[in-house]
């Protein structure tokens, strides 16, 4: 969950009028915060300076500068994109889930607070056709009655439905998520965004208790974090902080892969690495034996690759220079660089580099007099009070204001010392790569060091869930895959010899080796190969059945571990 055109503005810094306050010194209910004098300012008029086409007129500068901020921490799917005017960035870097995806668009989203007459036909409906793949609702965001009773709203209009993702439900109890739990209904959790506005979060052991699946998620830019890789930080603090580490770091990992591909009903296309699922990858540096707790504590820097839809899109220069040659722009971090590609030829303003969006988006929230004059045809006089920002950084490392907000609310601290966060950015690197890094796997161990069972085994298709995927793309995200989008037989046995046992690093490395591959079949094929469109999907097959023709390591720990040895 995220509002994605909101996600160039920076933490916002706000005080709490007295009689407005929580009990921890926040904002009792999502209604409140807007009030606040100063919202229009520093939050709501940003947006619409860059939005407005007789201001800045960057709406697609904007959303390409939002998704990189998504893809920079791994993400591969965002949710709470604009609806309209997309062709410039919809087929670009990170998937847009209410948009066309897997030959369908049947997520929906309302942002709104639930009116008491709001019937939604379209959901209802939806839900009887099987139509509806997920409906994401702002529901009792806050943690006051008046936010709580919105679910009363929800069960009294007869829109309980299985589809339901309840985004924050901050103010939900057992017997709320009880009734969700009945239905198949998920929860968004975004803790950060929670504890900055209102100084708590959703009872998230209650919800899982019941049996209500969590998802995490970022929220937005003046609340939340850059994107989910962060969030996690903040979920894990709260979790061995406040939770007693109720969950363990396979549940949180959970939290930013196969619960939200479940909530979206994308199970089986994306959401877990097996055979068959398209290629929406994130691959980290290995410097934890337990890869879930290396997901947990990997910072911007150990962002090694992200590849949607076949197609990397970021990474480290010397990965993206093989898979891509010179097709990408440096982005520059905090003693670090990456790579990315940003360009698309095939859609409208798809020559815009990235350097040219960073100096646009840098240049419309200084609000510069002269730009002004040289730019807007619209008048500022109903903006006298207009006030230059910073633009909200791609990289959580080594953002000071990020980092000083958070740290000084007073609010957001009643309940956990939230200054703990950078205590997991303070590694040392030597230029983006971690140093006096030694993790020592045994010769026989492809879990990562952990116990944990190392698939998943529940067959693709055979989830309960009704999906329609046919249809083909009108953006260009996919196309007719599967099935004629694959590594393909005519790939040769890479590997030598009885090696049958590989460790993290060792994955890591093989997964570029056969992403490589993977881009070689695609760009440099016979005839017949290069006739497969551009775009087309890169499906992990299931290849390896027979070994004599090919080698593929075991996929990495899928499964939750035994309940004797959870953390």
């Amino acid at each position: 969950h995220n509002h994605m055109h909101y996600n160039h503005i920076p933490l916002w810094d706000f005080e709490v009028h007295t009689s407005v306050k929580s009990e921890e010194g926040g904002y009792s209910n999502r209604n409140q915060w807007k009030n606040n004098p100063n919202y229009k300012r520093d939050i709501s008029w940003m947006k619409t300076f860059v939005q407005t086409a007789s201001m800045w007129n960057m709406a697609d500068q904007q959303m390409k500068y939002a998704e990189v901020m998504a893809v920079a921490g791994g993400v591969t799917a965002v949710q709470g994109s604009p609806s309209s005017n997309t062709d410039a960035w919809d087929s670009m870097l990170s998937r847009n889930i209410e948009l066309y995806n897997f030959g369908g668009d049947g997520i929906h989203t309302k942002v709104t607070t639930l009116e008491s007459d709001y019937t939604g036909s379209h959901i209802t409906s939806g839900n009887s056709s099987g139509s509806l793949n997920a409906w994401y609702l702002h529901l009792s965001e806050g943690v006051d009655e008046s936010s709580r009773a919105e679910f009363d709203i929800l069960v009294q209009n007869n829109l309980l439905v299985g589809e339901l993702v309840v985004v924050h439900g901050t103010a939900l109890t057992s017997a709320e998520f009880q009734k969700m739990a009945e239905v198949g209904a998920d929860l968004a959790w975004s803790p950060l965004s929670n504890l900055l506005l209102y100084g708590d979060t959703t009872d998230v052991v209650a919800a899982d208790q019941a049996g209500v699946r969590i998802s995490l998620a970022p929220d937005w830019g003046p609340s939340g974090s850059k994107n989910v890789l962060h969030e996690l930080k903040i979920a894990d603090m709260w979790n061995t902080n406040n939770l007693d580490s109720y969950f363990s770091n396979y549940d949180l990992a959970t939290m930013v892969t196969k619960n939200p591909a479940l909530a979206n009903n994308w199970d089986d296309s994306v959401g877990t690495i097996n055979a068959g699922l398209y290629a929406d990858l994130v691959v980290l540096d290995t410097f934890h034996q337990d890869p879930y707790r290396n997901l947990i504590e990997a910072i911007d820097a150990d962002v090694r690759l992200t590849i949607v839809n076949g197609q990397p899109v970021f990474g480290d220069v010397d990965i993206m220079t093989e898979l891509k040659g010179d097709d990408w722009e440096i982005v520059e971090g905090p003693g670090f660089n990456k790579a990315l590609d940003v360009t698309d030829r095939s859609v409208p303003e798809g020559t815009q580099s990235w350097s040219s969006i960073l100096a646009d988006m840098e240049m419309a929230m200084a609000l510069n007099p002269d730009d002004i004059a040289a730019t807007w045809s619209s008048s500022t006089d109903s903006y006298s009070s207009m006030q230059s920002n910073v633009l909200n950084s791609i990289f959580t490392t080594g953002d000071t204001r990020h980092f000083g907000i958070i740290t000084q609310s007073a609010h957001a601290n009643t309940h956990i010392d939230l200054s703990q966060l950078e205590d997991y950015y303070e590694v040392p690197m030597n230029n983006g790569a971690r140093t006096g890094v030694n993790v020592v796997l045994e010769p026989q161990d492809n879990t990562g060091g952990s116990t944990i069972d190392p698939v998943d085994e529940t067959p693709s298709g055979e989830t309960g869930q009704d999906n329609d995927t046919t249809g083909g793309s009108e953006t260009g995200r996919d196309s007719e895959c599967p099935p004629n989008c694959i590594l393909g037989e005519d790939v040769e046995d890479a590997s030598s010899g009885d090696s049958s046992i590989i460790g993290p690093q060792s994955l890591l490395l093989i997964l570029v080796v056969l992403l490589l591959v993977a881009i070689g079949l695609l760009t440099k094929g016979s005839d017949e190969d290069a006739d497969l469109d551009a775009d087309q999907t890169v499906i992990i097959e299931n290849q390896w059945q027979d070994e004599t023709k090919q080698f593929v390591p075991e996929l990495p720990p899928l499964a939750p571990p035994p309940s004797s040895e959870e953390e």
